[in-house]
């Protein structure tokens, strides 16, 4: 890869694109088990809401 291309990529990463992967370095840090990586990710301040699959996966994970 040559410094022009990963100019490029570095430049079309939006906000979003770089929030998500920090979330994703602090849920490995942080050793949080995959559902709490869901409930965080549903829960995060992005403009559009979580899916609807990750909502059903979460909601099944429930004990109630």
């Amino acid at each position: 890869m040559n410094f022009d291309s990963l100019k490029e990529q570095v430049t079309n990463l939006s906000l979003y694109d770089i929030k998500a992967g920090v979330r994703k370095v602090q849920n490995a840090v942080m050793n949080y088990t995959e559902m709490e990586a869901k409930v965080r990710e549903a829960t995060n301040n992005n403009p559009w809401g979580s899916s609807t699959t990750d909502m059903q996966e979460i909601a099944n994970g429930t004990y109630n």
